[in-house]
């Protein structure tokens, strides 16, 4: 009797797979999405959350950066 493996799974434990977050993205963009995952041997999913993952914190430090600096700016002008 063969077995089947079960599916691997590169998520960490935790992640809410039952609540996906759609991305819409330009047909370009996908296309060097699903570049990236064949190229990986990863679903496109799996990629998506790895670039979320690398750019997440270097956008948070851009936005709070920002808002710190116009909040000071607005202090200083009174």
């Amino acid at each position: 009797m063969l077995r089947k493996k079960p599916p691997i799974t590169r998520s960490p434990r935790g992640v809410l797979s039952s609540k996906p977050v759609y991305m819409r993205l330009m047909p370009d963009e996908r296309r060097t999405l699903e570049e990236l995952s064949a190229s990986l041997n990863r679903s496109t999913s799996s990629v998506a959350r790895l670039i979320y993952l690398e750019g997440v914190e270097r956008y948070q430090a851009k936005v709070t950066g920002s808002d710190a600096q116009a909040h000071s700016n607005t202090i200083a002008g009174h």
